[in-house]
C-alpha cells in the first residue's frame, strides 16, 4: 500500500512538473512573440497577399521563420472579398456573377470558418482580409452619402471582422465601374476607424495621391490608415513610395513586389528601403511557388542570408 501511495505521489509531482514546464514554455513563447512583434512593428514588416488554395497552404505561412525563431511573415492578407452590391451582403462571391448572396468564394470562406485565422494569429501573424471592388458601380471611392458609408463600415465590423476574428481590413480600390470622388475613401475609413478603433486598416497604393490631398469634415485619408503598400510593381522604389511620405510616415509604407511583374534589382530595392527607413516589403501572389521563392529572396535580402527557413526544414524551401 505504501508503495502504491508513493508511486501516486511521484506521479502527481511529475505531472505538476510537466504543467509548470509547459506553463514556462508557453510564457517563453508569448514573450518571444511580443519581442518579435516589436521587432517587426516599424521595420522589417513582411506582408503577403495570398489567395489560399487550401487551409493547409494558408496555415503553412506560420512555418516560415527567421533564424531567430520569429515569424518571417508579419502580416497575411487574404485575397480577396469582392465589394459587388449596393445592399447587404455588400460582399458577394465571384463579383456577384452569377448573382448570389454568398459573401465569399469557397476557398476564402473555408479558411475563415475552419480556425485558420486563429492558427496564424497565435503564431504571431496578423491576418487581414483584402476587399477589392467587384466590377460593379459600387466601390471604395464611390460613396456619396454618410448613411451608405456608415452601414458599409458597420457591416464590415459585424459581419466580417468580428465574425471571423480578423485583425483588420485591407483596401484594394480597383475595378469599380462607378464614378469615383475624392472624399469617399476618407469618409468610409473615418467611419471604420470610429467603429473599429483597435483594428488595422491598410491600403494598397496605386496613383492615390489625389485622395491623400483631399479632406472630409476635417479628416484625411492618412490619419485613418495604419499601413500601406505601393503596388505598381517592377519599377525603382524611390518614385513609387517617396511621394506618399508627404502624408504617411516611412515606417508605415512598404514596397510591393510581384513575380508576375518583377523588379530588375530586388536586392538593391530592399537595400534602398532599409537604408531610407521604410517599413518593409509586400509580396502579391504568395499562393504560387514563384511568389514563395521571391519572398524568400526578399526576406534574406532584408535580414541576411539564411533567414528564410521553414520550421520543418533546415534549408530554404525550393
Amino acid at each position: 500500500m505504501f508503495r502504491v501511495k508513493w508511486l501516486l505521489v511521484v506521479g502527481v509531482l511529475a505531472l505538476a512538473g510537466c504543467a509548470v514546464a509547459a506553463g514556462a514554455a508557453a510564457a517563453a513563447a508569448s514573450a518571444q512573440g511580443a519581442g518579435c512583434h516589436r521587432a517587426t512593428r516599424d521595420s522589417g514588416r513582411m506582408t503577403v497577399y495570398i489567395g489560399p488554395k487550401s487551409p493547409r497552404q494558408f496555415r503553412d505561412l506560420a512555418r516560415y521563420r527567421l533564424a531567430d525563431g520569429c515569424p518571417a511573415i508579419s502580416v497575411a492578407i487574404i485575397f480577396a472579398g469582392n465589394y459587388a452590391a449596393d445592399e447587404r451582403p455588400y460582399l458577394r462571391a465571384n463579383n456577384n456573377d452569377p448573382p448570389t448572396t454568398k459573401p465569399f468564394n469557397d476557398n476564402i470562406q473555408q479558411v475563415l470558418d475552419d480556425g485558420s485565422v486563429k492558427y496564424l494569429q497565435t503564431r504571431g501573424i496578423k491576418v487581414l482580409l483584402s476587399i477589392t471592388n467587384g466590377h460593379q458601380p459600387v466601390g471604395w471611392s464611390q460613396f456619396t452619402s454618410g448613411r451608405q458609408a456608415r452601414d458599409f463600415a458597420r457591416y464590415l465590423k459585424e459581419n466580417v471582422v468580428a465574425r471571423y476574428g480578423l485583425d483588420g481590413i485591407d483596401i484594394d480600390d480597383e475595378y469599380s465601374t462607378g464614378v469615383p470622388n475624392r472624399t469617399s475613401l476618407i469618409m468610409v475609413t473615418a467611419l471604420m476607424r470610429r467603429l473599429m478603433p483597435n483594428k488595422i486598416i491598410t491600403k494598397a497604393l496605386f496613383e492615390d495621391k489625389p485622395y491623400f490631398r483631399a479632406t472630409w469634415k476635417g479628416h484625411t485619408l492618412a490619419e485613418n490608415l495604419d499601413f500601406a503598400w505601393e503596388e505598381s510593381y517592377g519599377g525603382p522604389p524611390r518614385p513609387r513610395v517617396a511621394p506618399y511620405t508627404r502624408w504617411l510616415s516611412k515606417n508605415q509604407v512598404s514596397l510591393g513586389f510581384w513575380a508576375g511583374q518583377p523588379s530588375r534589382t530586388p536586392a538593391r530595392d530592399v537595400q534602398w528601403l532599409r537604408a531610407n527607413g521604410y517599413a518593409g516589403v509586400m509580396l502579391y501572389g504568395f499562393e504560387d511557388q514563384t511568389g514563395v521563392d521571391l519572398m524568400g529572396d526578399l526576406v534574406d535580402d532584408w535580414y541576411g542570408p539564411g533567414n528564410w527557413k521553414r520550421a520543418d526544414a533546415g534549408h530554404r524551401p525550393r
